[in-house]
């Protein structure tokens, strides 16, 4: 395990990153234990030195993280890392083995585990955003393995499963790229809520205090230094060590005042901050403050304090809730997420578009094709609007499956035409992909009757809110099922489009 790597979100970490997912992707482990496994501990111990594809490694506390790269002669990148993580498996298991009269014993491991995979990032996202979002979601897939006994291979057969079942079909020469798990949309939480207690110190106080207080509270991580109730820097434990451990340490800031060394430009935010955001802000910071507490003010006075691994920890379980009613063919959000995003869109009384998306003629493909491949042509259309989103789209854009052919998009207005001219475009490009080399020149519609038609065609409803008009989250499946029929009149694939504006509907048009 010669030249394997440590450090979590540093330049280096990055740097060795972007030089190997050129070839394939990466994919990471994630292992979480429980306090006092030394046993499984060891077992992992002799797992790292026989991974020959792992190139980084990092422990915080009781959570370790894996990278692993391939070469050009290697399996998917999928396929090593779930290799990786079998054999990490069969060696927790022998460690946990209980031997009696000879006997192997099969019980519980106390230990959780997940993996995921990143590709070079679509341009317009940073590499920091798409490591940090493979790592959450192998978090994820760890909140429904918890533990690793007697079902934990029934669990892991499951999970292969849904891999090899994933996106069969992407399209004329588009190999699937990614796996994309479940629940990619989180409710909004406010970082308030996160906030705990935290030790805060005057700025005119001792580091002599301080690193007493730290020496009499050995669950204390740091401190923050305060102005008058206000925040105005941080220090943490294991820095403040480092510093009074030199040679001159303790001569040169014993009796000095606790601002003179404090970190004063901690990342400070307002309690109204989603966690999401947060979250974020916090990966974004240089490597040497990545894991300092985040300070939470509450007009402008300080709330508390969120920890690193609370804030990955509120993400996972709001992950883990969107997928519990996420849509099981797609994993993308259901009904229920849909109606909260919109509501949210409309209470922020900013302009956004809503894009609606149903295919032409699915019953004649199912009956004709099978519903297997109709399966795979709803992932089709899922896969579509999340690459063009992630080519055209922002931050905030929401995709969701509001159940069969029928998705939706929720996303800022200034692009919203030029995605629905994207989809229209790729969709065409591979739809042919789906007939398995079969020449299609009529289909039939719902009541038998023959159509001239090339096959299976995306109709698309465009419509763009001005923030300012009254608007309720009914009145859009209203206006979007009246512009779905017009869509639905028109031959081909085509977009229509309703941009409401002051007190009346605007004018429609189709692309093709």
């Amino acid at each position: 395990m010669n030249g394997v790597g440590v450090g979590l979100f540093n330049r280096d970490m990055l740097r060795s990153i972007k030089e190997r997912w050129h070839e394939g992707g990466i994919g990471v482990i994630y292992v979480r234990f429980r306090l006092g496994n030394t046993a499984a501990e060891s077992a992992l111990q002799l797992w790292e030195g026989t991974e020959a594809r792992l190139f980084w490694r990092q422990r915080l506390e009781w959570d370790y993280f894996y990278l692993f790269d391939r070469q050009q002669k290697d399996e998917p990148i999928i396929r090593v890392v779930e290799k990786a993580m079998e054999r990490l498996i069969d060696r927790l298991r022998k460690s946990d083995a209980k031997k009696e009269d000879g006997a192997v014993s099969d019980t519980d491991l106390e230990v959780s585990i997940g993996l995921s995979t990143a590709y070079p990032p679509a341009t317009g996202r940073s590499s920091e955003s798409v490591v940090y979002r493979m790592i959450l979601d192998a978090m994820e897939q760890s909140a429904y393995n918890v533990t690793l006994g007697r079902n934990r291979q029934e669990s892991l057969s499951e999970g292969k499963q849904k891999i090899e079942n994933y996106g069969q079909i992407i399209g004329a020469g588009e190999p699937v790229q990614q796996l994309h798990l479940p629940g990619n949309h989180s409710r909004t939480v406010r970082i308030g809520g996160l906030a705990a207690p935290f030790p805060i110190f005057p700025a005119r106080a001792r580091v002599s205090e301080v690193a007493y207080f730290f020496d009499t509270n050995a669950k204390a991580q740091g401190a923050v230094i305060v102005d008058k109730g206000r925040p105005i820097g941080i220090l943490m434990k294991e820095k403040l060590h480092q510093m009074l451990a030199g040679q001159f340490g303790l001569p040169l800031y014993w009796n000095r005042p606790i601002e003179r060394i404090m970190n004063n430009q901690p990342l400070i935010v307002d309690e109204q901050f989603t966690v999401e955001h947060v979250s974020q802000l916090a990966m974004a910071r240089d490597f040497s403050q990545l894991y300092d507490v985040v300070l939470i003010t509450k007009d402008g006075q300080m709330a508390g304090a969120a920890t690193i691994r609370s804030i990955l920890e509120c993400m996972t379980a709001l992950r883990t809730e969107a997928a519990r009613t996420a849509n099981p063919l797609t994993g993308l959000p259901g009904n229920e997420e849909i109606q909260l995003e919109l509501s949210q869109r409309i209470g922020q009384g900013e302009p956004f578009a809503v894009v609606y998306a149903d295919l032409d003629y699915f019953k004649w493909y199912n009956d004709s094709f099978g519903f297997g491949l109709g399966d795979n042509l709803i992932r089709y259309l899922g896969d579509i609007l999340r690459m063009e989103l992630d080519q055209l789209g922002a931050g905030d854009d929401f995709v969701g499956h509001i159940g069969g052919d029928d998705f939706i998009v929720v996303m800022r207005a200034n692009s919203a035409e030029q995605l629905c001219q994207a989809m229209i475009k790729r969709f065409d490009s591979g739809i042919k992909a789906f007939y398995g080399g079969v020449e299609v020149t009529t289909v039939e519609d719902r009541e038998g009757n023959l159509i001239d038609q090339e096959g299976v065609t995306l109709s698309l409803s465009l419509m763009l809110w001005d923030g300012r008009v009254a608007l309720a989250a009914d009145d859009i499946p209203r206006i979007a099922a009246k512009l779905k029929k017009q869509a639905k009149a028109l031959k081909g694939s085509v977009y229509v489009m309703d941009q409401i504006i002051g007190m009346h509907h605007g004018e429609e048009r189709n692309g093709n």
